[in-house]
């Protein structure tokens, strides 16, 4: 499973005065996407918290805006592996409306792993790798058909 997309519904308090998602709002978007993706693949970012003691925070962000999403209006969030390493881990996201499939933004984030504590990088948890390798296998496998 390479790619994973999440419903959202556009709310009010998510537009701005111009009647249009707020721009910040689509890093709320990619954080909901990593999420999904990552218990899609059956991992748990709380399990890896509170179990593993060990945390992702973002050390990088882009999002390229493409076209307004509108209240009511439903994103896709359309969430996929860019990259990863040992270390950290890269997410690549598309934003599209619903019913148009229109797109209306691409991103990326990148997430160290470290201690609980934030001090020491760490590398990921053995499960979330095996789940990297498996997609990067499978993603090589296509590829030869």
């Amino acid at each position: 499973m390479a790619l994973v997309d999440s419903p959202y519904r556009i709310l009010y308090r998510d537009v701005d005065q111009m009647g249009v998602l707020y721009y910040s709002r689509y890093l709320d978007l990619f954080e909901m996407g990593r999420t999904e993706w990552a218990r899609a693949q059956g991992f748990s970012y709380r399990d890896m918290e509170e179990v593993l003691g060990l945390m992702l925070p973002v050390t990088e962000a882009s999002c390229r805006y493409l076209s307004g999403l509108r209240f009511d209006e439903i994103a896709i969030v359309r969430t996929g592996i860019a990259a990863w390493s040992r270390l950290t881990i890269r997410y690549h996201f598309e934003v599209f409306e619903e019913q148009s499939q229109r797109l209306c933004a691409t991103g990326e984030v990148e997430l160290a792993c470290l201690t609980r504590d934030g001090e020491k990088p760490h590398p990921l948890p053995d499960s979330f790798v095996q789940i990297l390798g498996t997609i990067a296998a499978d993603k090589k496998g296509r590829k030869r058909n």
